[in-house]
């Protein structure tokens, strides 16, 4: 497996690849070709950046089976998804800031992201791991207030999409097998949310192809699989953080 990551060295982002509690920088294009520049750093004094910056940040409501239950919720005859605008985006250890009037009423989703590696439009069904890079660690952050101030209109872009709502990382992890992982959520270290993939209704490899059968994917972009049960609000001063064991956790501070 390989583990990516973008962080700030003197001033610039830089690509990183893991290597034990070290990252090996690497210069060029995380989706075409990286070569290593020799230099390593510690990984414990590094500022980190999301993993990536999407051009399209995609959703996923309902799309766990006992969410769905519990919901009184209908199975979706294709993925519900909706969009995170790119200005949400976040990375490990950064802070969640509360947006003016919805600090009582901030969610986090523990879900596993699928990162896409090529341009990607009607892929084969057969070939939908060559379209994938890898796959991240996502806090699909929500303000649940914003989301139903209009009960004619759901806003789910502005519910999700406020600064800093978009915590993904710290890492792009590459060869893991996405159906066998568990997500989990911790809130100041208690056990929030602990649900397999499999308990989705459309498993990661099928929700791209879903998604890519009716709009282009391109390098970059982060489809987030949706959330199981056990989601609640945060309170300012906690830490959230999202473990996926085999890639990783993702920890960000509610800073209200």
């Amino acid at each position: 497996m390989e583990f990516w990551c973008r962080i700030l060295l003197d001033g610039a982002p830089r690509l990183g690849l893991r290597q034990g509690e070290r990252a090996l920088i690497h210069d060029g294009d995380l989706f075409s070709t990286v070569s290593p520049t020799g230099q390593e750093v510690d990984l414990k004094d590094v500022d980190w950046l999301a993993p990536v910056e999407p051009g399209q940040f995609l959703g996923l409501w309902n799309n766990l089976h006992e969410a769905m239950v519990r919901g009184g919720n209908q199975p979706p005859v294709f993925p519900l998804y909706f969009s995170k605008l790119a200005s949400c985006l976040n990375h490990h250890l950064g802070d969640i800031p509360a947006p003016g009037g919805f600090a009582d009423s901030v969610l986090f989703e523990a879900e596993l992201g699928v990162v896409i590696g090529r341009r990607c439009f009607q892929p084969p069904d057969a070939a939908i791991d060559d379209y994938i890079f890898g796959y991240t660690c996502v806090n699909d952050v929500t303000a649940a207030g914003a989301l139903f101030e209009n009960k004619e209109f759901p806003q789910w872009t502005r519910a999700k999409s406020f600064p800093g709502f978009g915590p993904i990382g710290p890492w792009i992890v590459r060869g893991i097998e996405p159906d066998g992982l568990q997500i989990q959520a911790f809130l100041d270290g208690e056990k929030q949310q602990d649900y397999p993939v499999s308990d989705m209704l459309y498993s990661p490899r099928e929700v791209v192809r879903r998604v890519a059968s009716e709009i282009e994917l391109h390098p970059g972009d982060v489809i987030s699989c949706g959330t199981g049960v056990g989601t609640c609000f945060m309170k300012p001063g906690q830490r959230i953080e999202i473990c996926i064991p085999g890639l990783g956790s993702l920890s960000n501070r509610f800073s209200g």
